[in-house]
């Protein structure tokens, strides 16, 4: 394997070509490049156009110095021309999130691309849908909360559908021991352009985001104010929540289930055991119903009490499960 110079046809840029390579892309415009269609790239003296005759090319086997060196190629992705962003109507935030919905592009896991070109254009499309979608937004009614979030959650995955710093494309089968085996060719996407898609992400989380945090805020000081409110209670409100509970009522009558199985079967009886485990489950089950009957007739606020504080804490969880990283 051999790496070689060349000066780009379209940019006049050096860049290089890899001998084992059918083609090669700029390193500075991102023009495809072809062996046949390039010249060497001489370097030019200081202050000297780039432009230098081919004969006073180095000898191939003349080692290169630093300051001629260049990067190769294939660490290197081709750069894209950006998209404009555009100019885009007013419009109700309804029709904004049908444009996205029609315009929704196909998740790359489910894409076979058969050339670099169709990798190309598979990411300027998606490239110019992102701009574009990120410009609607700028333009949306912001007030009207539940389809900002429609669109800003799916304009977040949009972004996430280009998660690779290459693209594969199968370029052709060839034969191995009878068999054909399918060659594939990369294709790099543009920093740019992952870039981009980047700074739409985190600006459109910030946003989805934005809408949730305040009523995760809201519905923690409305739990803080009800705990407070639940901490000034008689201590036998707060005791009969406690312990009234349907789990409690079911502990107390297994125990005293347990009890009478223990002295009503025939090998059982009164023994001391049996009669204790008989007497503690009754007792229990006694105190748990009477303090259940207690909370039913006294505790009419503590309950409202409870009831909101359960409420709040189940808004401020699922607000919090709403929230993107």
């Amino acid at each position: 394997m051999a790496i070689y110079t060349v000066k780009c046809p379209k940019c006049a840029s050096p860049t290089e070509l890899n001998d084992e390579k059918d083609f090669g892309f700029c390193t500075e415009c991102g023009a495809r490049i072809t062996p046949d269609e390039a010249e060497l790239y001489v370097p030019a003296p200081d202050d000297a156009p780039a432009e230098a005759p081919a004969e006073e090319a180095p000898a191939a086997d003349t080692p290169a110095t630093p300051a001629e060196a260049e990067p190769p190629a294939a660490e290197e992705p081709p750069a894209a021309e950006a998209p404009a962003v555009p100019d885009v109507p007013v419009l109700p935030n309804a029709e904004q999130v049908q444009f996205l919905i029609l315009h929704q592009p196909q998740p790359l896991d489910s894409v076979l691309f058969h050339s670099s070109d169709e990798c190309a254009a598979y990411v300027r499309s998606l490239h110019s849908l992102i701009l574009e979608a990120s410009a609607r937004y700028d333009v949306m009614n912001h007030a009207e909360e539940a389809t900002c979030l429609d669109y800003l959650e799916r304009g977040i995955g949009y972004c996430e559908y280009l998660d690779t710093k290459r693209l594969r494309f199968l370029a052709g089968t060839h034969e191995e021991n009878g068999k054909a085996v399918e060659d594939f060719g990369s294709f790099p996407v543009s920093k740019d352009v992952l870039r981009d898609l980047k700074q739409t992400r985190e600006r459109f989380v910030e946003a989805y985001n934005g809408f949730y945090k305040p009523k995760i805020a809201a519905a923690k000081a409305a739990l803080d104010e009800t705990k407070d409110k639940i901490r000034a209670l008689p201590g036998a409100m707060r005791f009969y929540h406690s312990f009234c509970t349907p789990l409690m009522g079911i502990l107390t009558a297994a125990l005293l289930a347990v009890g009478l199985f223990a002295v009503l079967r025939p090998e059982g009886g009164f023994t001391l055991v049996n009669t204790a485990i008989l007497v503690v489950g009754a007792a229990a089950f006694i105190a748990w119903a009477v303090c259940t009957v207690l909370w039913v007739i006294k505790g009419g606020s503590a309950r409202q009490l409870y009831k909101a504080a359960d409420r709040q804490l189940n808004e401020a969880r699922t607000y919090r499960a709403k929230l993107k990283s």
